[in-house]
């Protein structure tokens, strides 16, 4: 038997060297300032778009963009791809982030600042309906073709590029501390 691979769909993890500590803390500096977005967070704290000439986000931002370019080349997709958004997500003790996508985006990231043991990690999720063909119940091991979700684990400085339509959410925070991150979008330098 040849097995023909059809559909695949990559995750790209990047272990970065960003100050966590001064990224924290502006986090924070900046939730106090500013009202909670309301979109995937379910009990925590999400930041609006941030400005994208913030300094504490520059080499971040820097670092993001190279990791978007790299991982472009897996599609084969030959456009320069720049950051189009980013915003901080504080997910306190309970907090969690529903499933979602992010539309009008090539790629997406999430970078994480601060991971508390037990403060949840990120779930994607696959759109192939296979429960609605094969039971779950006569599985004797999951991989690849027959798995509905995949769970990385959140630890800082890693950093998770993939591309924009993959649904994920992020599981509840069961640790006393707040677990941060900081969500990136990339898209095409000239449709920015």
């Amino acid at each position: 038997m040849e097995i023909i691979e059809t559909f695949k769909l990559p995750v790209a993890k990047f272990v970065l060297k960003e100050d966590t500590k001064i990224l924290a803390q502006f986090a924070k500096r900046w939730a106090k300032k500013h009202p909670s977005a309301s979109v995937s967070n379910k009990g925590g704290y999400q930041s609006s778009s941030l400005p994208l000439d913030i300094p504490e986000l520059q080499s971040l931002r820097y670092e993001a963009a190279r990791c978007f370019n790299e991982f472009k080349k897996v599609f084969y997709y030959n456009r320069e791809l720049g950051i189009s958004n980013m915003w901080f997500n504080i997910n306190y003790p309970k907090s969690y982030n529903s499933q979602h996508d992010h539309p009008f985006s090539c790629l997406s990231s999430c970078f994480y600042i601060v991971t508390p043991k037990k403060s949840g990690n990120i779930i994607f999720h696959n759109n192939f309906p296979i429960l609605c063909y094969l039971h779950k119940d006569y599985f004797i091991d999951y991989g690849w073709y027959n798995s509905t979700q995949w769970t990385l684990p959140a630890k800082e400085n890693y950093f998770y590029v993939f591309p924009s339509w993959l649904q994920h959410s992020v599981e509840q925070n069961k640790s006393s501390k707040n677990r941060i991150s900081i969500s990136i979008n990339a898209r095409e330098k000239e449709n920015l």
